[in-house]
C-alpha cells in the first residue's frame, strides 16, 4: 500500500531515469560519429519523446479523510429507523420491545438528548463514533428507558438493547457537512485472485517534456549567480 502522490512521483522519476540513459547513450553516439571519416559530417540522429502516456489500474486501499458531521433531527426518519430495528431485534432474539412513537420523542428525557447534539460543535474526525464516545448517553438513555413509554421493558437485557438500538438510530441522523482529504493509498497490483469481483481505477497519465537548464553567469560586480531556464 503506497500514497498515490508516491506513485506518480515514482512513475516520473523512471521515465527521467530513462530519458537520461537515452541522452546519454546519444552523446556516445555523437562522440563516435566525430571520429568517423565520413559520418562526422552527418547529423547525430537522437530521438525524444514529447509525452509519454500511460492507462494504469489501481485499487484504492485506503482513503486518509476526516469529515466534519452535523446533527439534525427528523422525527418521522428517526421513528421510522427505531421500530425497523425493533422489528429486527425482535425477531431475532426473541424479545418484545415496544415501538416508539411521537409521544416518546416529547419527553424532557430525549428533549435534553436531542439537544446536546445539537448544540454541540463537531470538529473535523475520522469517524461519527469518534464524536459518539466523548458523548456521555448512559445517563439520559436510562433515565428515558426508566419513563412510562419504556415502563413494559421488563428486564435489563432488553432495556440494554433498546439503548443500542436508540443510540445507532442517534448515529443516522448525523449527515457530514465538509471533509478533508489528506491522502489515497493504493495498492499497484491488481493482479489478485481477490481482486477479480472489485472495481477497479483506470489511472490515465500523461507526462509531457519539458527541460530546465541551470547556467552559471557573473553579474556586472563579478559575482557568480545561477540562472534557470525553462525550455
Amino acid at each position: 500500500m503506497v500514497r498515490l502522490s508516491d506513485y506518480l512521483n515514482y512513475l516520473n522519476d523512471e521515465i527521467i531515469q530513462a530519458r537520461k540513459l537515452a541522452d546519454e547513450h546519444a552523446v556516445e553516439i555523437a562522440k563516435e560519429y566525430a571520429k568517423h571519416e565520413h559520418l562526422r559530417y552527418f547529423r547525430v540522429p537522437r530521438f525524444s519523446t514529447p509525452s509519454i502516456k500511460m492507462e494504469i489500474p489501481i485499487k484504492i486501499s485506503e482513503l486518509d479523510t476526516k469529515t466534519k458531521y452535523n446533527f439534525k433531527m427528523n422525527e418521522e426518519s428517526f421513528i421510522e429507523d427505531v421500530n425497523t430495528k425493533i422489528k429486527e431485534v425482535n425477531l431475532e432474539k426473541n424479545l418484545k420491545l415496544t415501538p416508539i412513537t411521537k409521544k416518546t420523542l416529547s419527553t424532557n428525557n430525549f428533549k435534553t438528548i436531542i439537544k446536546t447534539l445539537e448544540d454541540k460543535d463537531y470538529r473535523f474526525v475520522r469517524k461519527i463514533e469518534d464524536s459518539l464516545n466523548q458523548i456521555d448517553f448512559k445517563k439520559p438513555l436510562r433515565s428515558l428507558l426508566n419513563s412510562t413509554d419504556f415502563s413494559t421493558l421488563a428486564t435489563v437485557n432488553e432495556k440494554e438493547e433498546m439503548a443500542t438500538i436508540l443510540r445507532e438510530s442517534m448515529k443516522n441522523r448525523y449527515t457530514p457537512v465538509s471533509a478533508k482529504l489528506n491522502n489515497i493509498f493504493i495498492d499497484p497490483d491488481t493482479t489478485k485472485e481477490t481482486d477479480k469481483d472489485k472495481i477497479l481505477l483506470k489511472l490515465n497519465v500523461e507526462m509531457v517534456e519539458e527541460g530546465i537548464r541551470i547556467l552559471r553567469v557573473k553579474d556586472e560586480k563579478g559575482n557568480e549567480i545561477e540562472e534557470i531556464i525553462f525550455e
